[in-house]
């Protein structure tokens, strides 16, 4: 069936005619209008007529669903754009951090990658802008080189724990006709401070010596100056002495001989003894009547008085290359 004879069966409806005139009181049955949704034919029809905006009875025919062998065509048709591959990031460089600055070396205009343990703060210099481009997102740190320049130290500082890393960085152009390197991305660890390893501590210098005279001030300080005097001499230490009495220690004399202290620097010892008269008569000490191999003797007071006074009792210091009881 075409167009016109579907036409021709359908009529519009006038806002005009009159009403159906009723036949035993029932309307009169008009002739039966065909849509087309019994007729396959027509339906063909209708739908490549009503792709093209045809109207039938008032009304717009959409166009039909496509197939699913049309939707294969389609695809078959159509062509896939391209994606490039992501490109391949450059060799990755380590290096730890244990407490020297991590240099870092840069190529101007090319962009390069530090990964940090965590996330960090960054401290720059406030010029830094005129020189590199410096990003810090997470953990990881984009810096560009706008310039060639000598090392600038910036500092990382770790968000969770507090941990400064010193960073220099240190940028240089490309040479002539020279292509661009890959920029390699840099990965900083942090060494805990227990497996830091001590540096090598080469031993203190000791301090050099003292001479017979300056042992011997120090001995008689210990003795007769105030505390606040009495302060260590660099380079001399005390070591033991026996407080026992040394009978027969002043040769010829009624004194009682009792070492109090006895000091050393490197090979040279001083002892200082206390001498007390016994006797009731005043005495001058006779240091050329001492027992022993002395290298140098001196006494604190030339004359002491009888005993029982308050000047009956003095100190003589005694040096030796030796302890005071070998040089006896």
């Amino acid at each position: 069936m075409n167009q016109a004879s579907l036409a021709q069966q359908v009529q519009p409806l006038a806002a005009t005619d009159d009403a159906p005139e009723l036949i035993g009181g029932q309307p009169q049955a008009s002739p039966s209008v065909d849509l087309g949704q019994t007729n396959s034919s027509v339906r063909r029809s209708t739908a490549a007529t009503g792709a093209a905006g045809t109207t039938v009875a008032g009304m717009s025919l959409p166009a039909p669903l496509a197939t699913a062998g049309t939707a294969r065509a389609a695809a078959a048709r159509a062509q896939l754009r391209p994606v490039p591959a992501a490109p391949v990031s450059g060799p990755i460089e380590r290096a730890v951090f244990a407490r020297e600055p991590v240099r870092v070396s840069l190529e101007v205009d090319q962009e390069r990658l530090i990964t940090l343990p965590a996330d960090a703060l960054l401290h720059v210099p406030n010029d830094m802008d005129a020189v590199a481009r410096i990003e810090s997102i997470g953990g990881t740190i984009y810096v560009t080189a706008l310039v060639a320049f000598e090392p600038i130290r910036i500092i990382a500082e770790l968000v969770d724990s507090g941990q400064q890393i010193p960073i220099d960085l240190v940028a240089q152009a490309p040479a002539k006709g020279a292509k661009h390197s890959s920029a390699r991305e840099l990965q900083v660890a942090v060494m805990e401070p227990a497996s830091v390893p001590n540096p090598t501590v080469s031993p203190a210098p000791e301090p050099p010596p003292v001479d017979m005279v300056e042992l011997t001030r120090h001995a008689a300080r210990q003795l007769y100056a105030p505390r606040r005097l009495a302060v260590a001499t660099v380079g001399v230490t005390q070591v033991a002495v026996q407080t026992n009495p040394i009978p027969g220690l002043l040769r010829g004399t009624s004194v009682e001989a009792v070492p109090l202290g006895q000091w050393r620097s490197a090979n040279l010892s001083v002892t200082a003894v206390r001498i007390t008269n016994l006797s009731r008569f005043a005495l001058e000490i006779p240091l050329e009547q001492l027992r022993g191999r002395w290298i140098a003797a001196t006494a604190q007071h030339g004359r002491i008085g009888p005993a029982g006074s308050d000047t009956d009792t003095t100190a003589i210091y005694l040096v030796c290359e030796r302890s005071f009881e070998s040089c006896l």
